[in-house]
């Protein structure tokens, strides 16, 4: 399973959906830039987060324009376009975790949301040791 860390924008405003089992989730897409001058580009992941993390989101007012990271399980999906006939591929992550990154100076603190208490608690991260401590499993 391929793991993926990635920074880029929310391309629209997230709206929160109920699954058929009545499980929480939210389906957006984000863009990375990537590459430099006359190489730039943008590439795009379309990020599922299914439960608790979607509800953070929500809470966190995260939106269209909001500058994010997100961790996760990296898939490659085929998907029919908006033709009907067309099929291509696309990157899906599964998100594992995300939080927002800081922009700017003074205008963007007042911009940015508050802290969720349960984001910040919920992204620390455990450092290995891989000389001395063995791997998860």
């Amino acid at each position: 399973m391929a793991q993926i860390h990635v920074i880029g924008r929310i391309t629209a405003d997230l709206e929160l959906k109920t699954s058929e089992r009545n499980n929480p989730y939210v389906r957006f897409d984000i863009a990375e830039n990537i590459g430099s001058r006359q190489n730039l580009h943008t590439q795009y992941f379309q990020i599922c987060a299914w439960g608790e993390d979607a509800n953070r989101l929500m809470r966190a007012r995260a939106k269209k324009g909001s500058l994010i990271w997100v961790t996760g399980s990296l898939e490659l999906e085929p998907y029919t376009k908006r033709d009907g006939v067309t099929i291509d591929k696309r990157m899906k992550v599964l998100l594992d975790n995300w939080g927002f990154i800081p922009v700017g100076g003074a205008k963007a603190s007042k911009e940015a949301p508050a802290p969720d208490p349960e984001m910040t608690s919920h992204s620390k991260t455990e450092v290995i040791d891989g000389d001395r401590d063995s791997l998860p499993g």
